[in-house]
């Protein structure tokens, strides 16, 4: 693999990740939104043998939560791990490919999310913690050529009355230079029930009295729109740099809540990982 390639490659990563510092400034760079989900589409390069497995560490920056309208760093976990394409772990949680068939898998997921304590922000003082809870749900994906397809849901079991959340992506995943340069990228729709919007995104009499924000009781529905993209970089067969950001917007009656100070959020980070 020639030098030359090699520093083309490195160029162009390093361009991504200078465009995107330029499109959001005072954003360096960031775990997801969610706090509990990182898509990591390419990797590495499959290997022989039951085990597939990706470790690594990055740095980022992302909105202190979801509405928030002032950044944090963060550390990211880049994380993946295979056996026999049977069952992972990975941002989901862990899964089980319980249905695989022409480009189609399906199966059940165990993950955990995040919760936000009011302490993170000026902004949700009065409003209370919501607890982390373990979730448990399932997803389909559908493989065609360079295309992804994916739906995934995803209920609170420890702490139910933290909701359930979904997720629509389509990802778009293709090699500009073969076994060194992949790109993914594509758009995302989430969705949530009633419960987690209220949770999230309400304010109660209580919490209005002790936060001072107007009460508010949103809907179930759409909750952002969004796109993604990563730009991953194999230096070697085993070692990887990843720089990806995320860009959304709130929607719909979340949008509107007293909690959200700012509708559009961006992610941004840079990552590298060791591919056994």
């Amino acid at each position: 693999m020639s030098l030359a390639i090699r520093a083309w490659a490195f160029v162009m990563v390093a361009v991504m990740v200078l465009s995107v510092w330029c499109i959001f400034p005072g954003v360096s760079v960031a775990q997801t939104l969610d706090q509990d989900e990182l898509k990591q589409p390419g990797m590495a390069p499959p290997v022989k043998g039951d085990w597939n497995a990706t470790l690594g560490l990055g740095i980022g920056v992302d909105p202190k939560y979801l509405g928030a309208k002032e950044y944090r760093v963060t550390p990211v976990p880049l994380i993946s791990v295979e056996y026999r394409d049977l069952v992972f772990l990975g941002p989901q949680g862990i899964g089980v490919n319980v249905l695989q068939w022409a480009g189609l898998r399906a199966g059940p997921v165990i993950g955990f999310g995040f919760g936000r304590p009011e302490s993170r922000d000026s902004h949700l003082s009065g409003l209370g913690d919501i607890q982390p809870s373990l979730t448990g749900g399932g997803f389909i994906s559908y493989k065609a050529g360079p295309l992804k397809f994916t739906v995934s849901v995803r209920q609170a079991m420890t702490h139910t009355e933290n909701g359930l959340t979904g997720r629509l992506n389509i990802e778009y995943i293709q090699p500009l230079i073969p076994k060194i340069l992949v790109l993914a990228i594509g758009p995302d729709l989430d969705f949530a029930n009633g419960q987690y919007a209220r949770t999230w995104f309400g304010v109660t009499p209580g919490q209005s009295a002790a936060s001072n924000l107007p009460v508010y009781t949103p809907h179930g529905g759409v909750r952002d729109v969004g796109i993604n993209a990563s730009l991953t970089y194999h230096y070697t067969d085993h070692v990887f740099f990843r720089p990806f950001f995320d860009l959304r917007q709130l929607v719909g009656e979340v949008s509107d809540s007293p909690v959200v100070q700012k509708k559009v959020q961006a992610l941004i980070g840079l990552g590298a990982a060791y591919h056994f």
